[in-house]
């Protein structure tokens, strides 16, 4: 029996080899438990622990020893779950919780067909102006400054409370367990494609699919505009070949190709060669069925970590197998409904396909959000699986395609920000100061104020 000290160990190797490409001695195991998923077992009930989330600690350590996994498969709060006070301070309507506990994104418009040009000449002042105040009631710093920036406040304060509050339970049980110790600090991030922060909340669904056929030109103009705010959005402080900006890709698969070739894939593709030429890895969520767009996804930087929701694991394979790291497939809704037996048949059926030559961690399709969408024996019956027998023949060798391999040319104004709001609320940024460490740390300010703002629509 090895000491959790040992197993932390070995799992720490299993994961920087395979993300500084060089094949380890089987492939990582890596499940994930849901927190409505302890909440529903233990009878716990949603209005109380999404206010009080260290409510779900005691029940951490009976899931983990019925799942085998080598990273820890209960997740921080923000990472799999919405803390709902934090949207309830904020006045949110673009996050809402449901009736059965969720919080969910409804369809929402936050943004005219209209306003095209004032996004494009300032997005920032157009966000603060209009989307924000209609998105987030409690937001109008316009109209009611004081009021806005108390709300703003609060949400941060409570934010960081409730993701805080299973981070000790989480210690101990990675501590208990030896999993894998994760990707070193300030490594990890996440952001949108520009056209998809475009779509999502700020015109919507429908109010995109409009513009797509009515405003082509002025939607080239606003993903270039929002290109600096994704990129500065999700820029990990220090990036590590371990750590990933995490990404889901939500509008291709509803769009002409011509469309997506013209519209969505330049600032795409321009954000994810700058985060490869700083040394960040992305790690988008392949939403749907992207085999129309595979050739434009070979296209993308070295070493991108793709996990894909649906298509052909044999195709995506020989297309992207060799420069891009794969995850996904696995389809949940088998962990729900089938039998240990079909389960593990699946897992064998896709490690046949994707384990050789490495570059692959098998994932289910989608996240499991609660009890419904899992059968616990047969999640453990393909963890199993997984931990004796998903091993590579060659350990030791280097495969796949290293990051930024193509050695992109870093880009020093990708995310330069000019605002008129900034120039209101940290005007001696702009002035610059003669002390070259305030100005620095001004600048920081101004950019970590503009980040908090965007991320309210991701």
């Amino acid at each position: 029996m090895k000491t959790p000290e040992e197993l932390r160990a070995e799992r720490d190797k299993i994961f920087s080899d395979y993300f500084h490409n060089v094949t380890p001695e089987r492939m990582p195991v890596m499940m994930t438990i849901p927190v409505m998923l302890l909440a529903q077992r233990n009878n716990v009930s949603p209005l109380d622990f999404q206010f009080d989330y260290g409510l779900l600690g005691p029940y951490m350590d009976e899931l983990a020893d019925l799942i085998y996994s080598d990273s820890c498969p209960i997740n921080p709060i923000g990472q799999t779950a919405r803390p709902p006070l934090y949207y309830a301070l904020l006045g949110s309507q673009s996050f809402q919780m449901s009736d059965a506990g969720f919080v969910q994104h409804p369809e929402v418009v936050g943004m005219l067909d209209t306003e095209y040009d004032e996004l494009i000449a300032d997005p920032l002042k157009c966000v603060m102006d209009h989307i924000l105040p209609r998105q987030y009631a409690n937001l109008n710093f316009r109209e009611d400054p004081y009021r806005a920036l108390f709300a703003f406040q609060m949400g941060d304060m409570s934010n960081a409370t409730d993701g805080g509050a299973l981070m000790p339970f989480l210690g101990k049980l990675k501590a208990r367990k030896g999993y894998f110790g994760g990707a070193p600090m300030g490594s990890g991030g996440f952001t949108a494609a520009p056209f998809d922060f475009l779509a999502d909340q700020l015109r919507s669904f429908s109010g995109i699919s409009a513009d797509v056929r009515r405003k082509k030109t002025q939607i080239k103009e606003a993903c270039e505009a929002l290109l600096p705010y994704m990129f500065n959005v999700g820029l990990p402080k220090k990036p590590h070949p371990v750590g990933a900006v995490g990404m889901p890709l939500h509008m291709p698969p509803f769009m002409r190709t011509k469309d997506v070739e013209e519209l969505w894939f330049p600032t795409y593709k321009k954000l994810l060669e700058q985060y490869a030429a700083r040394g960040v890895r992305t790690s988008p969520f392949v939403e749907s069925d992207w085999t129309r767009f595979l050739d434009m996804l070979y296209d993308l930087p070295a070493g991108t970590n793709m996990k894909f929701e649906g298509g052909d694991p044999k195709q995506i394979k020989e297309k992207l197998g060799d420069k891009m790291l794969l995850g996904g497939f696995y389809p949940l809704m088998l962990i729900r409904s089938g039998t240990p037996e079909q389960c593990v048949d699946k897992a064998k059926e896709l490690l046949d396909i994707m384990l050789p030559g490495c570059g692959y961690i098998l994932n289910t399709d989608k996240v499991p959000m609660n009890m419904g969408d899992v059968n616990l024996e047969n999640y453990r019956a393909v963890s199993e699986y997984l931990r004796d027998n998903a091993r590579f023949e060659h350990p030791g060798e280097s495969f796949g395609t290293p990051l930024n391999s193509e050695n992109y040319e870093i880009d020093e104004h990708i995310g330069d920000i000019h605002s008129e709001v900034l120039d209101d609320l940290f005007g001696h940024v702009t002035v610059k100061s003669s002390n070259p460490n305030v100005a620095r740390r001004e600048e920081t300010y101004a950019k970590d104020f503009t980040s908090k703002i965007m991320k309210m629509f991701l």
